[in-house]
């Protein structure tokens, strides 16, 4: 297995040296520069998972996404993104390693990336889906799912103007010229005026949101709503798609028009309409820690807004994708979903 797998990384990295992904020459990096290197910087940290704007400007959002790169990668943590940057990023997004655990089966690492069981097979030369404890197995991330489906973004659809290019497109969209392509499988970055095609936008921007270890202290969250949980945080069955999903948060069943209250103080990020969500609220608390209440049907704050620990911010309700009245709360902590019940009373 060892062997086919630094034979796999050999060829990926040589098709991307072909391609001039990894060899191509990039200026040095760093804070307040500008450009199309820096979106593309910016585009290779978003596919890693990171959600900030894709805009062309080496900000601080940028700066921490890149020390927080450096720092995971073993590299010097200085937010200058130099040739050695450069060249971890770019094998970063292109491959990703797996070591098989006790208990494991090809199928829930497929789902728990996002990508075909075939993808994996091809990419590790298995002749079936048999899998041992310690193999080492190379995930392609060109195969991933890549979240273009999740909760926050909304595919929509896009008939291509003259002048419109891929790069425009994300730009506009707040999105990512790989997720577009990836979306619509495409090969290449040509596009014809009246081509019809799905663009994944961004619905809720986290890039001006907190960073930090996600910590609380003694003055814990209270529960926004009383009343019964009619669906817990991980895996389950979506009651209106009727397929296997993972559920960011808790449900929490209560009548329409119930006082949906901060779990913590906080500023106010976005007050308006997700699709899928419907009408949500969202709000950071600081430290890395922002809170979603979703599915109002009145909201009572705007964005930029302080509230108070306890204070009213909306009425639920039954808006968006949704069986019946309740509150969908979500606690993410620097941008990835956590369990709410880790940081209530």
């Amino acid at each position: 297995m060892n062997r086919k797998k630094t034979v796999v990384i050999c060829m990926v990295v040589m098709l991307l040296a072909v391609s001039g992904v990894v060899n191509a020459a990039h200026r040095t990096l760093q804070r307040g520069m500008r450009g199309k290197d820096v979106r593309e910087l910016q585009e290779n940290l978003v596919m890693l998972g990171e959600p900030i704007m894709i805009d062309g400007i080496f900000g601080p959002s940028t700066k921490r996404a890149v020390v927080k790169f450096q720092r995971k990668a073993g590299l010097p943590v200085d937010g200058v993104v130099g040739s050695e940057t450069w060249s971890e990023l770019k094998k970063s997004v292109s491959f990703d390693e797996y070591t098989v655990r006790k208990g494991d089966s090809l199928y829930e690492i497929a789902r728990d990336f996002d990508i075909p069981v075939k993808v994996i097979r091809n990419a590790n030369n298995l002749e079936n889906t048999v899998i041992h404890p310690g193999n080492e197995l190379i995930i392609p991330k060109t195969g991933m799912g890549g979240g273009l489906d999740t909760d926050f973004y909304n595919i929509i659809s896009y008939r291509i103007k003259r002048g419109d290019t891929l790069e425009t497109l994300a730009q506009r969209y707040h999105t990512t010229v790989h997720r577009i392509k990836a979306v619509n499988n495409l090969n290449s970055n040509r596009l014809r005026a009246g081509q019809k095609i799905k663009v994944p936008k961004l619905m809720l921007d986290l890039s001006g949101s907190s960073r930090g270890s996600g910590q609380v202290n003694s003055d814990k969250f209270v529960w926004p709503v009383d009343g019964k949980i009619s669906s817990n945080y991980g895996w389950r069955m979506h009651p209106i798609l009727n397929e296997k999903k993972f559920h960011g948060g808790i449900d929490i069943a209560v009548p329409s028009g119930t006082a949906v209250k901060a779990a913590k103080a906080g500023r106010v990020l976005s007050s308006g309409w997700i699709k899928g969500f419907g009408r949500i609220v969202t709000i950071d608390h600081g430290n890395g820690v922002v809170t979603s209440y979703a599915h109002n049907s009145r909201l009572l704050v705007d964005a930029g807004e302080r509230v108070q620990r306890g204070q009213v911010i909306c009425r639920s309700g039954n808006s968006g994708l949704s069986t019946g009245p309740h509150l969908d709360f979500r606690v993410l902590v620097n941008s990835k979903p956590v369990n709410p019940l880790e940081y209530l009373r």
